[in-house]
């Protein structure tokens, strides 16, 4: 077996491996919509009723309706008051190309170094108010779906040195309105609160702005896409590398 075959070979088992991952990822996928279409939606007065009733500990439920919070955060970028924030800064630093630098830009610039700042902020608590009351909801190891606010590009240049900093803000939040949460009945102080799963934090806990209807259909287009790129890189990784052992074999 000559180089070339190991190579080909090699690429088709690297095919065949990212067709394995997509597929399992699309599986995560169906799994969490499985969680949204088989927990029922209760209002304030049912969760209340229910835990009076018999406690229900770690009851999966969801509840649907407009926030409230004891305090709020205000976006870095927007200045828009959220329940939370997530505030990505991605940056490059540029400089002037020296003579052996081949990879420079058309303005005669090559990237220096680059990173990634993150900034996250989340109430701890907030409460879902409804048309028949309100629940305590408690933030802590939620999966926070957030909506993109605003996105902001800038260039700094240096006063000397022609070096420049660009930098490619982004800002996420749960702005106040109507959300979607997905947890676990617990208590807290004598009264009903949704929060993670107590004994198994593989369990979805999510917090989103966006309504089960909207989330349910993103996450089955989600899981369409990567079963689909998981038939066909799959799928070429097999006949790469059974292509490529019959050549070595000679028998095309």
């Amino acid at each position: 077996m000559i180089r070339a075959d190991l190579i080909y070979i090699g690429a088709g088992v690297a095919l065949f491996i990212a067709g394995v991952i997509c597929a399992y990822v699309a599986s995560r996928s169906e799994e969490r919509l499985a969680a949204m279409q088989d927990t029922p939606t209760y209002s304030a007065r049912d969760i209340e009723a229910i835990y009076h009733a018999n406690g229900a500990y770690a009851q999966p439920c969801e509840v649907t309706g407009t926030i409230e919070c004891d305090y709020t955060y205000s976006g870095p970028l927007s200045d828009q008051p959220c329940a939370a924030y997530s505030h990505t800064q991605a940056w490059e630093e540029w400089g002037p190309a020296g003579m052996l630098d081949r990879r420079r830009s058309a303005q005669g610039m090559v990237c220096r170094n680059s990173g990634v700042d993150l900034n996250d902020q989340r109430v701890p608590t907030l409460w879902v108010r409804d048309s028949t009351g309100r629940v305590l909801i408690d933030t802590l190891n939620a999966e926070l779906d957030l909506k993109e606010i605003e996105r902001r590009y800038e260039v700094t240049s240096a006063s000397f040195g022609g070096t420049e900093r660009r930098i490619q803000h982004v800002e996420q939040a749960l702005p106040l309105g109507e959300i979607y949460v997905l947890g676990y009945l617990g208590e807290r102080q004598g009264q009903p609160v949704i929060q993670r799963h107590p004994s198994d934090p593989s369990r979805k806990f999510l917090i989103s702005y966006r309504s089960e209807q909207k989330l349910a259909g993103a996450q089955q287009l989600r899981s369409y896409g990567y079963y689909f790129a998981a038939g066909i890189t799959g799928s070429l990784g097999v006949v790469l590398v059974i292509w490529r052992l019959m050549i070595s074999r000679g028998r095309i």
